[in-house]
């Protein structure tokens, strides 16, 4: 007897099986207008699906996406022409958004793309405009050079129901003066096994999110029909006939009406001498724990598919005590995680910089100061001043590191700064009282981070 058992959420197992057909090598394929079309590896309409109805998957792209581009940029270079530097960091802090916006769907759906606007003055890039991924694919164009040897040439194709389709370059490549005239995108994704398109990171854990899917379905359906599951009813039959009403509809409305917490499920198998089953499964409460272990097992996956913590999901139930050196070693791990996350994209921003700016310094991305680690170290600043170990100008100075905002500048020229204290008392030569009038600034700084 072979019985098949269907799936709680039908749609995620047809988006398994699309996503099992893409995942094979990418090359060009017959297209109806586009002869040849590369696509990405999971189709955008499956993930984008996944994500909506999973909100840790969307939250974990969110905050990964934040944590590697939403910082300040800096150039590496022996010799750097400043009003070019200025002009460069001025494009990118001017467009950052538009980048964050490309790199949440490069983590999504395993690229992201952006168009770039240049000044008709002066040629150079002066906006860049977030194109939705899901409307955009890769064209490829096939021809021969003068010597009669193939080439390829790649395009992207944007196109949206109602509009005429729109065709860019890639800044990455180089064309000839016949595609002067269309516009140019700047295209994040491609790697080891694709040239355009990465394997978003969550898809390893697909079962698990569509297992999380579904148990949220599941239970979103138990209360609003205003009662808890409290077993399965499946009924093994042979196949239903065209047109015969399914069995398990007609229970399944029949108990929701006596209000009871059953769910029927309908198991139909292809042998037609297969005899008419009905058992009843009863949910236990070792049931619903295992549900409830399940749920969070699904929420891990796809945390560790991104590595971030879950002390950076700002979930209370994980936040670490302030002295606790637990928090500080995972804030360690993580930004480590984070500047090779940024590696890629450094290397795309910094080839972008020397193609349109001429600009050839080395971008470098900064790694964010998260609360709990900024905090920490304070505490430590504090603590080395309170003891004599720093002046008050040092500590001032690694404090101002941490909050640039707030501009605390050091006199260099006022001996105070380089004055030590152990638990409140000065070290050394008692000061005038016309230098000390002077620091009331600094006493009131030093109470405050002390208090905060």
């Amino acid at each position: 007897m072979k019985v098949e058992y269907p799936v709680i959420n039908q749609s995620l197992e047809i988006a398994k099986q699309q996503i099992k057909s893409e995942l094979a090598p990418k090359t060009s394929k017959e297209d109806g207008v586009y002869k040849l079309r590369i696509d990405p590896f999971v189709p955008v309409s499956v993930a984008e699906s996944l994500i909506l109805q999973n909100n840790k998957l969307d939250k974990s792209i969110r905050i990964l996406s934040q944590d590697v581009i939403l910082n300040d940029f800096s150039f590496l270079s022996e010799s750097i022409d400043e009003s070019v530097e200025e002009q460069v960091l001025k494009f990118w802090k001017d467009n950052i958004n538009e980048v964050y916006k490309q790199i949440q769907e490069y983590y999504a759906y395993g690229f992201g793309v952006s168009e770039i606007i240049f000044d008709k003055k002066t040629g150079l890039p002066k906006k860049l405009y977030q194109i939705p991924a899901k409307t955009v694919f890769i064209h490829e164009e096939r021809s021969k050079d003068e010597n009669g040897e193939p080439i390829s040439s790649y395009y992207a194709i944007q196109q949206i129901t109602g509009k005429k389709d729109v065709k860019m370059r890639l800044s990455r490549y180089n064309y000839t003066e016949d595609d002067d005239e269309l516009p140019v995108c700047f295209w994040l994704g491609g790697g080891k096994t694709s040239e355009f398109y990465d394997v978003p990171y969550w898809l390893p854990a697909f079962n698990s999110i569509s297992a999380k899917v579904s148990l949220d379905e599941l239970n979103a359906k138990k209360i609003n029909e205003g009662n808890l599951l409290s077993g399965i009813l499946t009924v093994v039959r042979p196949p239903v006939r065209l047109n015969e009403e399914k069995i398990d509809d007609s229970l399944e409305d029949q108990m929701s009406e006596a209000g009871t917490g059953i769910m029927t499920l309908e198991l139909q198998s292809f042998n037609t001498e297969i005899p008419f089953d009905i058992k009843y499964i009863p949910i236990s409460e070792q049931n619903y724990d295992y549900l409830s272990r399940l749920a969070e097992q699904c929420d891990d996956d796809v945390l560790s598919c991104f590595s971030i913590p879950k002390i950076r999901m700002m979930n209370a139930s994980e936040k670490e005590s302030m002295n606790s050196n637990k928090s500080d070693v995972i804030y360690e791990v993580y930004t480590k995680s984070l500047e090779n996350e940024q590696m890629p994209f450094e290397i795309q921003i910094s080839k972008f910089n020397r193609k349109y700016f001429n600009f050839n310094a080395i971008v470098n991305i900064e790694t964010p100061i998260f609360s709990d680690k900024k905090e920490l170290e304070v505490d430590m600043i504090l603590k080395l001043f309170n003891n004599g170990i720093l002046t008050i100008g040092q500590a001032i100075n690694s404090i101002s590191l941490l909050y640039p905002h707030m501009e605390i500048n050091v006199d260099e020229n006022n001996p105070l700064y380089a004055d030590r204290y152990y638990n409140g008392n000065l070290l050394g030569i008692e000061p005038n009282t016309d230098d000390l009038n002077s620091f009331d600034d600094v006493r009131d700084l030093i109470a405050y981070l002390k208090d905060n």
